[in-house]
């Protein structure tokens, strides 16, 4: 299926939100999901089916001087 994530056209065969990070390389908790304009918790994210045409963006906190 075809997915936006981060603002690009992806293709993916991932059934869920959670799944799709996972394949990204971003574990559980480590970031903050968007999906379609809502914010996600982690355990949402993890139970979200991924639909076709969605929009994904994740968010990972840094905080440094």
């Amino acid at each position: 299926m075809q997915i936006t994530y981060q603002g690009k056209s992806t293709e993916t065969t991932a059934a869920t939100v959670g799944e799709f990070l996972a394949s990204a390389g971003i574990g559980e908790g480590e970031a903050v999901v968007e999906y379609n304009g809502e914010i996600l918790g982690t355990a949402d994210a993890a139970a979200t089916p991924l639909a076709e045409g969605a929009e994904l963006n994740a968010y990972r906190i840094v905080a440094g001087g």
